[in-house]
C-alpha cells in the first residue's frame, strides 16, 4: 500500500505545482486583454474580429472587424472588409465602411476606399480618401458644448463671417 502511495503522492505533487501556474496566466490574461491584438506585419489573416480588445494591423486582414474599443492599422498595414468600433486610426490601407462611434481618424500616411460615418472625423493633410462621410450625433453635442456657445438654430455652418479668402 505505501508504494502505490508514494507513486501517487509525487504526480499529486506536480500537479499542485503545474495548477498555479495556469491560475497565473489566467491573472496574465486578463492583464493580455487590455493589450492590443496584433495582426504583424509579413501575416495574412482571414475571418471576423469580435469583442472588446483594441486591434493593431501592420499585416493583411480580410473580412468584418466589429469591437468596442479601438482599431489602428499601421502604415504597412492593410484591412479589406467593413469596420465597425469606438475609434479608427488609419496610417496604412482601409477598403471598406469604417464605422466610428466616438472618432475616425484618416492619418497622412493613410488611405481609406469607403465610407465613413462617425461623431468625429479627421482627415489628415496628405491622405488619401475615396467615399462618403456621416457625421453623426453620438459624442458631437459634448464636443460642441466645451468649445463654444451654440448660436441658435439648428445649422451646420458657423454663424458670422466664418468665410476664409
Amino acid at each position: 500500500m505505501s508504494i502505490f502511495g508514494s507513486k501517487n503522492q509525487p504526480p499529486e505533487t506536480s500537479t499542485p505545482t503545474a495548477r498555479p501556474r495556469p491560475s497565473e496566466r489566467v491573472g496574465a490574461g486578463a492583464e493580455a486583454r487590455r493589450q492590443p491584438t496584433h495582426i504583424a506585419a509579413g501575416s495574412k489573416v482571414q475571418g471576423e474580429i469580435t469583442g472588446d480588445v483594441s486591434v493593431h494591423v501592420d499585416g493583411e486582414f480580410h473580412g468584418l472587424v466589429r469591437l468596442d474599443s479601438s482599431v489602428v492599422v499601421g502604415e504597412k498595414g492593410l484591412l479589406k472588409g467593413d469596420v465597425d468600433a469606438r475609434s479608427v486610426q488609419i496610417k496604412g490601407e482601409v477598403e471598406g465602411n469604417v464605422r466610428g462611434s466616438e472618432r475616425v481618424e484618416v492619418m497622412a500616411t493613410g488611405s481609406l476606399k469607403g465610407d465613413i460615418s462617425a461623431a468625429r472625423v479627421v482627415i489628415a493633410e496628405g491622405a488619401f480618401f475615396k467615399g462618403n462621410v456621416e457625421m453623426t450625433g453620438g459624442g458631437s453635442k459634448k464636443a460642441q458644448g466645451g468649445k463654444a456657445p451654440s448660436g441658435g438654430g439648428g445649422g451646420s455652418a458657423p454663424k458670422g463671417g466664418g468665410s476664409q479668402s
